[in-house]
């Protein structure tokens, strides 16, 4: 059995290496005592996926922080219509708040987010990182922030997903990285029905790219934990998942679900 106190006492020494107090499960920030800055997994992701959340979008979110009321802008280049992160669970007044500490973190406070990530992935031993469940890389500052974060461990696999052109490459030579295109050459983003899964994956496989179909779109009971699709290929493809559409019932499904479990079970 665990003994609580020693662990607690040990996850303080980890956090403290870093220069970080660390006290009753909070972090002593610049914005006052918060939590630390990575979150165990959703019910889509699975618990032992870990991820940092930014405000998506390119419009501003009204939160308190630190006791005032301050404006955060948004992290994403653009804010597509229907956007899962600025819907449902995304809405709550808590999951904004959240992630307007972590936006005003990663714009304002670098050097803190560098240790304060670092140090989290030491203390709990994260072995899957998924850099933004929403959000995106928004400044040369950041994306090197993360790189320096990733280079300083190498035992934990690290994705993400990027409509920033820039941010693309910029992970090149970190074997324990991978950066999914959001943008499909040609066509546009890498979510829709069915039939434009299909003509996107076709393209994609034409210019020799690595792709991959998440099962997500056929299996409501998959996990990101049981899967490293995201974690391998530069395209993921994501079959649309909305009030206003049912995968069911496209007739192209049936071919789609083809390709999807032709794909090497992970």
């Amino acid at each position: 059995m665990t003994n609580t106190k020693t662990t607690k006492t040990t996850k303080a020494a980890v956090y403290a290496a870093y220069g970080i107090e660390y006290r009753a499960g909070k972090i002593a920030s610049p914005l006052g005592w918060v939590s630390p800055l990575l979150v165990d997994g959703n019910s889509k992701l699975g618990r032992g996926v870990w991820t940092f959340s930014t405000l998506p979008g390119t419009g501003y979110f009204s939160a308190e922080v630190d006791g005032q009321q301050v404006e955060v802008r948004g992290t994403c280049p653009c804010s597509c219509s229907g956007c899962y992160a600025q819907t449902g669970f995304y809405r709550m007044p808590s999951v904004i708040l959240s992630n307007a500490l972590r936006t005003v973190i990663a714009r304002e406070h670098l050097g803190f987010m560098v240790r304060a990530i670092s140090a989290q992935v030491a203390a709990e031993g994260i072995a899957l990182l998924r850099i933004h469940a929403s959000g995106d890389f928004f400044s040369p500052e950041y994306v090197d922030a993360w790189r320096q974060i990733a280079a300083a461990a190498p035992g934990t696999l690290f994705w993400s997903y990027t409509k920033n052109a820039a941010a693309e490459e910029a992970f090149k030579g970190l074997q324990n990285v991978n950066i999914v295109r959001s943008v499909v050459p040609g066509l546009g983003f890498n979510f829709g029905p069915c039939g434009y899964i299909l003509r996107a994956y076709e393209a994609l496989r034409a210019l020799g790219k690595d792709v991959y179909i998440c099962r997500c779109g056929i299996d409501p009971d998959q996990h990101c934990v049981n899967c490293r699709g995201c974690s391998r290929n530069a395209y993921v493809l994501f079959i649309e998942h909305s009030t206003s559409y049912r995968a069911a019932d496209d007739p192209d499904l049936p071919k789609l679900r083809e390709i999807i479990e032709s794909q090497p079970k992970v």
